[in-house]
């Protein structure tokens, strides 16, 4: 009868064992489902602001393809200053060299 005892209790171990090494599993696998997540959002949030900038980049060449704004010097200044970098005699112009933000 004892050796029934022992290897009842061998079985149990060996699924407690088991148990275990599948919960790490499991919770391991949460953290990196987690932090992938997580990396996802940083990226949305990035392309969303790229989206804006390139929907105001759009807006403004809308703007300018206009009929009536197409034959004014408004356009043209605007093309020279932007394409070709002129300014105005007397007029500075500051550059933002700290990013986006």
């Amino acid at each position: 009868m004892q050796e029934v005892k022992v290897k009842k209790r061998k079985g149990s171990l060996l699924l407690k064992i088991a148990v275990f090494c599948f919960a790490v599993f499991l919770v391991s696998m949460l953290i990196g489902q987690q932090v992938s997540i997580g990396q996802k959002r940083e990226e949305l949030k990035e392309l969303e602001q790229a989206l804006r900038e390139q929907e105001v980049i759009n807006d403004e060449l809308r703007y300018d393809l206009e009929a009536d704004n197409r034959n004014s010097n408004e356009y043209a200044e605007k093309v020279a200053r932007r394409e070709l970098d002129y300014v105005k005699p007397g007029e500075r112009v500051f550059y933002n060299v700290g990013g986006n933000n």
